[in-house]
């Protein structure tokens, strides 16, 4: 022990020699690790907490700043997880394309999810049921070019009239517009997962919707939860924590009782929804010889409707009133779109648009793509984490990280985008022809790509289109137009906003324009 003691530096040599140990420490870990490979650069944080504090309300803006700084591959912690942030569409899409990015973060809010869904849920069952969806997913939406559904169109314009009627009462007036969309959504959802509808100001409905609601605020205070779990026992979060439990208990009972009553009124060889397809299946496997546990169709199920249901609900309500919102701010798009449609459709004795329609109409595909890129509703995408050690861009990805795509930084890159804060579908538009770049993204890329992404652009297009024939959108008299900057959560949403609808009258629009 002696020894050990005489050979401690001493005196002022103490300084310099921990100055040396902290930096040989330093260069050890960043590159012993994987043979070698350095781990990305990124900021420094505080002990324990890491960069959390210093990201801020907008952190999508924070996380884009910092890409500036250190490049489009980067790391900082976030309590103790380690986050690596990509910034740049190719290494996005070189990473999602990868087995080994396709884990899901093993948290504190994801346990309590306990492994079922298809949002977080992993491995093996993971794969499974992304490839049935995929399947069911491709045969009941609608898509120009493939089959699809008709019964499934049908009905969404069945909900797409309710929504307008809805707006009768409104006319020559203001209105906020969300709680409309959000229920005709709603009901497109309905019909699609479980044959399931919600009347006007129907209390179910209404339930459900504070419930996803208020969900969504509790994350926002519970995500700190996530890289730092001591934080359960802190009364804000702790409160948080345990609200969005039972909060999440309650969903889940809704939805067990519809996957119930199904059971009991399925009939062999109809396929009404999702919940009909689960049992088709369930009766295909046990037919092979393949033994499912009630468990697997309870648990599983209820999650996946709850997955589909509130992701659905959240993305195609917002997407919708970003576009409202883009419409009211560039009435000269709404008006070229409004004439596109007009001259398409001179002819069909005012029937609703549909899917058959879009090819006819690229001007309105350019406008619908550059909605996704503006509002950027999903901004930093769902976050994937490494399943082993992996190397992207010459770093070493340690497993167990938590990887972030930064699709806002990506669609707002100047580099990518002339005037990336514009507003400007004819960036789409190539020689009168739809163009997507490979660095537009809005529904991510790779193995977890969102499966949503066709319903979405099916009902935006299918919204829009039957509302702009019966209304023109404007900024009620003495109002600012709205805010570009929307708020960030778990999904960028715009501030709330006035609409004014007005009744369009398209003989005298088209007489004005034939004079012009």
């Amino acid at each position: 022990m002696s020894q050990l003691l005489s050979a401690w530096p001493e005196g002022p040599a103490l300084p310099t020699w921990l100055a040396v140990f902290v930096a040989v420490l330093l260069l050890s870990r960043r590159f012993l690790a994987g043979g070698g490979l350095p781990l990305p650069p990124g900021p420094w944080g505080l002990p324990l907490v890491g960069f959390l504090p210093f990201l801020g309300r907008d952190f999508n803006r924070t996380l884009q700043a910092l890409a500036r700084t250190y490049g489009p591959i980067y790391q900082i912690f976030l309590g103790s997880k380690r986050v690596v942030v990509i910034s740049d569409p190719k290494l996005v899409r070189q990473a999602f394309s990868q087995a080994a990015f396709s884990g899901r973060p093993d948290t504190e809010l994801t346990k309590l999810l306990q492994g079922y869904g298809i949002i977080n849920s992993e491995g093996a069952l993971w794969r499974e049921q992304r490839a049935f969806l995929h399947r069911v997913f491709r045969d009941f939406v609608p898509r120009h070019g493939r089959p699809g559904s008709v019964a499934l169109e049908q009905k969404m314009q069945v909900h797409i009239g309710e929504f307008l009627s809805s707006l009768g009462p409104f006319e020559g007036s203001s209105l906020h517009v969300r709680r409309s969309l959000a229920r005709a959504v709603g009901n497109i959802l309905g019909s699609f997962l479980m044959s399931v509808t919600y009347s006007t100001r129907d209390s179910k409905f209404e339930q459900l919707v504070a419930l996803f609601e208020e969900g969504l605020r509790l994350l926002t205070l519970a995500v700190p939860v996530n890289f730092i779990p001591a934080l359960r026992y802190v009364p804000g979060s702790n409160w948080a924590y345990r609200r969005i439990k039972r909060n999440r208990c309650l969903t889940a009972d809704y939805f067990r009782r519809i996957a119930d009553a199904h059971r009991s009124s399925y009939v062999e060889g109809t396929v009404r929804d999702i919940v009909d397809a689960y049992l088709v299946q369930l009766r295909r496997d046990k037919a092979r010889g393949i033994q499912r546990e009630d468990t697997f169709f309870e648990e599983q199920l209820v999650q996946v409707l709850m997955d589909i249901f509130t992701a659905g609900l959240e993305t195609v309500t917002t997407t919708l009133e970003w576009a409202v919102l883009f419409l009211v701010r560039h009435p000269h798009v709404q008006r070229r779109l409004q004439e596109e449609m007009d001259a398409h459709l001179a002819h069909e004795d005012g029937r609703p648009a549909s899917m058959a329609d879009l090819p006819a109409l690229p001007y309105a595909q350019a406008t619908i793509l550059e909605v996704l890129r503006r509002a950027n509703v999903i901004a930093l995408g769902n976050t994937h984490a490494t399943t082993c050690d992996v190397e992207l861009a010459g770093y070493l990805i340690p497993a167990d990280t938590h990887v972030i795509s930064n699709l806002w930084a990506i669609h707002m890159d100047a580099d990518l985008w002339e005037d990336p804060e514009e507003f400007r579908p004819e960036r789409f538009l190539v020689n009168g022809r739809v163009h997507k770049p490979d660095y537009f993204m809005p529904f991510s890329v790779g193995r977890r790509m969102c499966l949503g992404n066709q319903l979405t652009q099916t009902e935006v297009f299918l919204f829009l289109s039957n509302l702009l024939q019966r209304y023109t959108l404007e900024l009620p008299e003495g109002e600012e137009p709205p805010s570009m900057d929307g708020q960030v959560a778990i999904s960028h949403t715009p501030r709330p906003f006035r609409v004014k609808i007005t009744p369009r009258n398209i003989s005298a629009e088209q007489s004005c324009s034939d004079l012009g």
